[in-house]
This record gives C-alpha cells, structure tokens and sequence, in this order.
C-alpha cells in the first residue's frame, strides 16, 4: 500500500512539472491547486506550462493575451512587481469530460508580510488533451469601487 501511494505521489509530482494532469483524475481543486502552486512558485516557465498553446489570458483593465508566450511574460512581469502569492477558493464549477469550468475568489498577498494586496473573482476554463488537462481561458475580475 505504501510503495502504491508513493507511485502516485511520483505521477502527480512528473504531471505537475510537466503541466498535464491525468483527465480520469482530476478534480475543480487539484485545478485551482495546480495554478495556485504554479503561481506562488513565481516561476514563468512553471506557469506558462498550464495553459494550453492557444491560451487566452483576461485580466481586469488590461488587454487580451493569446498564447503561452504572451501569457509567460505576462506573469514574470507580474513576479517583479511586488513578489504577491495568491490564494484561489473554487465556489463553483461546471464539469464536462473535454472541458472544466472552474468559477471563484481570488486574493493577492504581500509574500512577506502576508497582508493583503488585492482580492476579486476568477473564471478557469481546462480542456482535455489527450489525457491532460490545460488551463484555456483564463479571466481575473477586480471587484469595481461603488459610486459615492
């Protein structure tokens, strides 16, 4: 039993490294918790392995980004600005066996300090490749400041 689940920490450990994730297993969290790890490793490279090659990135009050270099340089970008960690909560999901809707809150952390930076909503949308699953549309609403 124990060498079995060994087997299947090495096979998540390759999937995660290699931005696949075995369709038969894949749930809304082990998603959200591939780009959060992704991310929080303020790696380019291990990021931009999520999405698939026709990608598109919307992020609240800035342009549409298509494809994983865009997206790549996109994220470093963001690294070097103030070095953030993200927290994502899944509060809804659509779950198909070609697509997955992956639908909640996101907050923004210092690193360091762990105060929050920032908060709003995420939409998430995987599609099956074979048998992995790649990040396809992704999309980052800031909340809009009520009118005074």
């Amino acid at each position: 039993m124990r060498r079995l689940a060994q087997f299947g920490l090495a096979l998540s450990l390759a999937l995660s490294a290699a931005g696949g994730a075995l369709a038969q297993e894949v749930s809304v969290d082990d998603l959200a918790a591939r780009w959060t790890a992704a991310y929080n490793r303020a790696s380019a490279d291990g990021i931009a392995a999520i999405y698939s090659p026709n990608a598109e990135l919307y992020v609240h009050g800035d342009q549409r980004l298509v494809g994983r270099s865009e997206i790549r340089a996109y994220w470093a970008r963001d690294f070097q600005v103030m070095n953030p960690m993200t927290v994502l909560t899944v509060t809804d999901s659509v779950v198909d066996k070609e697509m997955i809707l992956v639908h909640g809150n996101y907050q923004v952390l210092n690193r360091i300090t762990g105060i929050p930076e920032g908060h709003g909503r995420f939409a998430h949308i995987w599609i099956r490749n074979g048998d992995l699953w790649f990040l396809d549309r992704d999309l980052w609403v800031e909340p809009i400041p009520a009118a005074k």
